[in-house]
């Protein structure tokens, strides 16, 4: 008996680690979302190629995150990409906020929310190594008036149901978080086909 407990230990913990090499190294984060009949597929989402126009010219758009100081230590690999992801999911979330109601476009946007925040964070981790005002430097370039009008449509898409905690599995971003658990049980309003 004690062998089978073994046996299946280790055969789970090879199916996991699986898993989590394919999640975190070689998949996508988007095949790993809840599937079910809110969910589509996000390699289907038509989305992605409607705001392809929002991306090309990132450094014309005074609305997106730009640093407010010549003092800091962001590299500018990371303010590229933040103002790349800014862009993409104000257009995504903004520009087009019914987008959302069609299923492989709403897995692309969750998977693309979870990219989001998933960069503050990490950009947010590397401040704190650098101390308060490098924190500060982070955080005031990820409150640029595109990520405002983000935060405020994520804010009505949890209000009204658009997106739910099942939605994201169990990868919900912190600060998406308590926007979800505020509007727990909201009814989609999303109109119907």
């Amino acid at each position: 008996m004690n062998f089978l407990k073994r046996a299946a230990f280790v055969l789970g913990g090879i199916f996991l680690g699986i898993n989590l090499i394919n999640y975190f190294v070689l998949g996508n984060s988007g095949d790993y979302l809840p599937g079910g009949e809110r969910m589509g597929e996000w390699k289907e989402a038509k989305i992605r190629e409607a705001c392809y126009p929002a991306l090309e010219a990132p450094e014309r758009d005074s609305l997106l995150p730009k640093l407010s100081t010549n003092e800091h230590r962001v590299d500018w690999r990371d303010l590229n990409r933040a103002k790349e992801m800014t862009a993409a999911l104000n257009c995504y979330l903004v520009t087009n906020p019914n987008a959302i109601c069609e299923r492989n476009n709403r897995a692309y946007i969750v998977d693309y929310i979870n990219r989001y925040f998933a960069k503050f964070d990490e950009m947010l981790d590397t401040a704190k190594r650098y101390g308060e005002s490098e924190i500060s430097t982070v955080r005031n370039l990820w409150d640029s008036p595109r990520n405002r009008a983000i935060n405020a449509a994520l804010m009505q898409d949890t209000s009204n149901g658009r997106l739910i905690k099942a939605d994201f599995g169990w990868s919900v971003p912190a600060a998406v978080k308590p926007m979800l658990d505020r509007y727990n049980g909201a009814t989609d309003n999303c109109p119907r086909a």
